[in-house]
């Protein structure tokens, strides 16, 4: 029987989401979010973060089929989906499941018998048995568990949750069953899996599987930069008709999924006694590529007789990817970047982003600015992500603005330089100089 009513924890990226698309089949919603500025956003319908399609839905939704509190509201809800941050201490790199327990016990004296409870957060393998369970137990209720995780990309969040196969993990065949009734409205595929503990492993595998894609494919890059190849023309030859074979483009490897989920994995195998090495391996050379590029531009400006402590450097590409596109700067490879910037000496950067406000870029420290801003008299200028709109540059309209000698850092490979007739600029990259 499908469920009517839903309580959703929450109102990040994975559980505004969610509420957007639940709300678009009819299901009557409540988001919760206790920060009360975004909740009141929210409430006028404005989304507060960059989502493709989700602004269409909210003003088409919000008040009739959803709505927005700053706490759990007192009525009666099917189903209740936890889909709070799990973020890691910056320096042990372990999980903080302090949201998730939070938000675990704001439902725990308002659950009814035969209600579903959803966790959706990214946890450790074995939290939604050990930790969750324990807390709503008090409740005294007869209430169905599920893990169900959330694995859309954000900038396909509102296309991905209605074509995506919907992972289920269920503490009984019947809480599998009240999962599905709910999924299977919005994606034609759900996939059972054996126990929670299962549900919540498929996260990590996929997570995980892509950082270590991109990192084999960033090794590499390193590999061609010592023997004098270009790494994405040697990655295009290797990938061409040859179906074995997939590796992406070199690049910065951030966000908040990727920069995260390794390390709860790492950590949750070596309680069990287990280091899973190529995980490790993965988020090193990942975390390490962008002081490796600034040591790069550092090299190249010495060579041309500049001092970076003393350059204008530009860095253009603040959110964690360029594509799909993104506002979201939480723990992207920029930070890295800007962070070995300053190590190295630089006070003062300069900032621009095609889709991140420069409120936020300015909130970094950064001088936001405009391309051309950035690109005159600049020493130094770093192409941080893969945004759509470089590729429709003229490159050259920019280059001829630099305070030449001068390094252009084309850290995704973008541009072509053999075409490029600027004189002075001494370009580089991932996997090439």
């Amino acid at each position: 029987m499908r469920p009517e009513k839903i309580c959703v924890l929450g109102m990040g990226f994975v559980g505004l989401t969610l509420s957007a698309v639940l709300a678009d089949k009819k299901f009557l919603v409540t988001g919760v979010e206790v920060n009360k500025h975004i909740a009141a956003q929210l409430q006028r319908g404005e989304p507060h973060f960059h989502e493709k399609g989700l602004d269409v839905l909210l003003k088409k939704h919000i008040g009739k089929t959803l709505f927005i509190a700053t706490e759990v509201p007192k009525e009666q809800y099917d189903v209740y989906v936890i889909a709070v941050g799990t973020p890691i201490d910056k320096q042990t790199k372990k999980p903080m499941l302090d949201y998730v327990i939070n938000s675990a016990m704001s439902i725990k004296d308002v659950l009814t018998d035969g209600c579903l409870v959803i966790l959706r957060s990214t946890v450790p393998v074995g939290v939604t048995r050990s930790v969750v369970k324990p807390i709503l137990d008090q409740s005294g209720k007869k209430y169905h568990l599920a893990f169900c995780p959330e694995r859309t990309a954000e900038g396909r969040a509102i296309v991905e949750l209605r074509e995506l196969p919907q992972i289920i993990g269920g503490l009984t065949t019947e809480c599998v069953d009240k999962a599905m009734d709910l999924f299977r409205v919005l994606t034609p595929a759900t996939v059972e899996v054996s126990s929670l503990e299962a549900a919540e492993m498929v996260k990590h595998i996929n997570n995980a599987y892509r950082d270590l894609t991109f990192a084999f494919a960033n090794e590499m890059a390193l590999v061609c930069e010592k023997v004098g190849l270009n790494a994405l023309d040697v990655i295009k030859a290797a990938n061409c008709g040859y179906g074995r074979s997939n590796v992406p483009v070199p690049g910065f490897v951030g966000g908040a999924c990727l920069e995260k989920d390794p390390h709860i994995l790492m950590d949750f195998s070596a309680a069990h006694g287990y280091t899973p090495m190529l995980v490790k391996s993965s988020r090193h050379i990942n975390e390490t590529l962008p002081s490796h590029i600034v040591q790069k531009a550092l090299s190249k400006l010495h060579a041309v007789g500049k001092d970076m402590r003393y350059a204008k450097v530009f860095v253009s590409g603040f959110a964690f990817k360029g594509q799909p596109e993104t506002d979201d700067v939480r723990d992207s490879s920029t930070l890295r970047l800007l962070d070995a910037l300053r190590a190295a000496g630089v006070t003062t950067i300069y900032g621009h982003d095609f889709v991140v406000s420069p409120m936020v870029i300015k909130n970094l420290h950064v001088i936001p600015c405009s391309l051309e801003e950035g690109f005159d008299g600049a020493d130094c200028v770093f192409i941080a992500n893969n945004h759509k709109s470089y590729y429709d540059l003229n490159i050259e309209k920019y280059l001829v603005m630099m305070r030449k000698p001068a390094v252009f850092m084309d850290c995704w490979q973008i541009f072509d330089r053999e075409f490029c007739t600027v004189p002075g600029i001494n370009w580089g990259g991932i996997g090439f100089d």
